[in-house]
């Protein structure tokens, strides 16, 4: 296809309206994060908006849709990365440091390396290895559709349920969002739990029932193994209700398991995926000096020149940051430069961890707890103390948080623009500017809800203060290392299991339908097990429905990508409403 006959893709007007979306979603999600610890992938509404706002200008073409969900998702990747982070300065009483300068500076580092360093990925993951990237699949759905026909009854049908259910849990307080239950047996709690997800249910049916069992099998591990074992070793615990005994143990030993699981199956994905990613490497290296060439439209990335200049400044800009900290330049520039290699670590596993269960599940916080605790026991070791090395390391951790938010957002959008046919290199600028425009105004949103609401763990959190559950978890791995009382024993152990079953899959690989990949199940040990639940169940449905083998256009998997839709466009309106002074549920 020639330059001429090329599809209007990259305008001025998808550049706008992407722009302000991400602004207005990424705030309203920097609430989301901050009150339930979790955020709404911003891909889907963006594309649906986007396909009512360009209608209505006139001329709209399913490319030019594509990208403005590219550039809007950009703004929730970065708030996302932001509210993960740095309100656990605040926790640790040093909220003084969140400066408007630090804070932009650090997101848009983040944001910029996240967006340069999925270019290596993109081939990798979703040309070569055909990850499912369920929330691209169905985005793409979504766009598709746009024009109306019989494929969008289905995906409207699924919308509609989705929102319903979601309506009658936020708005409404007529449905719960999850059910579950917990009860001392003996001395061993017994606690379970299945939310109440149309989304989830989903994903579920899009990833299939092989990555949903290996997720599933984590959480069983945590929940119906772990936590009852554990629970017998803490009789301090045996006075509080067997909820809250659950929960104090999954949040202060259980999900460190998921960490150490994270960690080795990280580096075990990254060395098995070795090959395809040395191959992009040299495909990028070969496109780049063969610029010009005969090289197709839908095969176009941003020149491998314009990267390496890109992360150069990237890794600048935090030198000058972490310099001015630390008062050593010598550890700032190591610590820069290690943070361009930690971050390709961090994007690579997120990329993949996102693939497999969907942006909106993206386990963002525990790949940066990984590194987060990696970069505070090397400040430890180098002899940094407790008055600098909780915030350097805070400080650093964020870029790598907003950077592994953007690989599993912006992944999705690529994969989207693969089954759509789009040029990687539109996409690739527009997630690179929508996180730059997007770092602007971090820093004021972030201000506005702390002043406002507070941080609960924060010296004097006032009544009603925002949870910030993974923001608390950091500033906890902060000060463990620093002060010396983190769960050792259980990063081990979920290391430890990480490794048999690298060992078993790569066995499995040789022939078989199974195989035991450790990145779902270190998924599983991390989150709770009512997410894990409810991805199963959709997964099941898709496998007695016999639509195991089926194409992405089926009816099942459209309405699957409505349920997603669905839930995610109304998550995103409750999220304004509170944001707006609503108060929810209004029964």
């Amino acid at each position: 296809m020639t330059a001429a006959a090329a599809p209007r893709e990259f305008t001025a007007r998808a550049l706008v309206v992407g722009l302000l979306l991400a602004i207005i979603l990424g705030a309203a999600n920097a609430y989301l994060g901050l009150y339930a610890g979790m955020t709404v992938s911003a891909s889907i509404p963006a594309a649906v908006i986007s396909m009512a706002l360009l209608r209505v200008l006139g001329g709209a073409t399913e490319l030019e849709n594509n990208v403005v969900q590219t550039v809007a998702s950009a703004g929730e990747a970065v708030a996302a990365g932001a509210i993960f982070t740095f309100p656990a300065l605040v926790i640790l009483g040093r909220g003084a440091d969140l400066t408007y300068r630090d804070v932009t500076l650090l997101c848009a580092a983040g944001g910029a390396l996240g967006s340069l360093l999925i270019i290596v990925l993109r081939r990798a993951y979703i040309v070569e290895e055909r990850l499912p990237y369920p929330e691209g699949k169905a985005c793409a759905q979504v766009i598709r559709s746009g024009e109306g026909g019989a494929g969008a009854r289905p995906l409207a049908a699924g919308g509609v349920v989705a929102a319903l259910i979601k309506l009658g849990q936020g708005v409404g307080g007529l449905l719960p969002d999850a059910i579950g239950g917990a009860r001392w047996m003996g001395r061993a709690a017994i606690a379970g739990s299945l939310d109440l997800s149309a989304a989830l249910l989903g994903i579920g049916y899009i990833v299939g029932i092989r990555i949903a069992a290996m997720v599933l099998a984590g959480g069983a591990i945590a929940w119906l193994i772990a936590l009852p074992i554990l629970s017998l070793t803490h009789p301090e615990l045996h006075h509080l209700p067997a909820g809250k005994a659950a929960a104090q143990i999954w949040n202060t030993q259980i999900r460190f398991m998921g960490v150490g699981a994270m960690l080795v199956g990280g580096l075990t994905t990254l060395w098995r995926m070795r090959g395809p990613i040395v191959r992009a490497l040299a495909e990028t290296w070969r496109a780049a000096g063969a610029a010009g060439s005969a090289s197709s439209r839908e095969e176009t990335d941003i020149p491998a020149a314009q990267i390496v200049i890109a992360v150069g400044a990237c890794v600048a800009v935090m030198f000058m940051l972490y310099a001015r900290i630390s008062g050593s330049w010598r550890m700032a520039l190591a610590l820069a430069l290690a943070l361009a290699v930690i971050g390709f670590f961090a994007t690579a596993v997120a990329g993949y961890l996102t693939g497999l269960v969907g942006a909106s599940n993206n386990p963002v916080s525990g790949v940066t707890l990984i590194v987060l605790l990696i970069l505070a026991l090397i400040l430890k070791f180098a002899g940094v103390g407790i008055a600098v090395g909780p915030r350097l390391a805070i400080l650093a951790g964020a870029v790598v948080c907003v950077a592994a938010a953007m690989a599993g957002d912006s992944l999705h959008d690529l994969a989207t623009g693969y089954h759509l046919g789009a040029t990687p290199r539109a996409l690739e600028y527009g997630v690179l500017i929508g996180a730059l425009v997007s770092a602007l105004v971090v820093a004021p949103i972030l201000k506005v809800l702390v002043a406002s609401y507070g941080i609960a763990g924060m010296p004097h959190a006032p009544a009603g203060a925002l949870p910030a559950p993974q923001a608390f978890l950091m500033a906890q791995v902060v000060r463990g290392v620093f002060v010396g009382i983190l769960p050792w024993t259980m990063v081990a152990v979920g290391a430890v299991m990480a490794l048999i079953l690298h060992l078993i899959d790569t066995r499995l690989e040789r022939g078989g339908r199974w195989r035991t990949p450790p990145m779902p199940l270190a998924i599983g040990l991390y989150l709770p097990l009512g997410l894990s639940a409810a991805i199963a169940i959709g997964a099941l449905m898709r496998s007695l429905l016999g639509e195991e083998q089926s194409s992405e256009a089926g009816s099942g998997l459209l309405f699957s990508a409505g349920l997603v839709a669905g839930e995610a466009l109304t998550g995103i309106a409750i999220a304004a409403l509170v944001t707006a002074g609503v108060k929810l549920p209004v029964f």
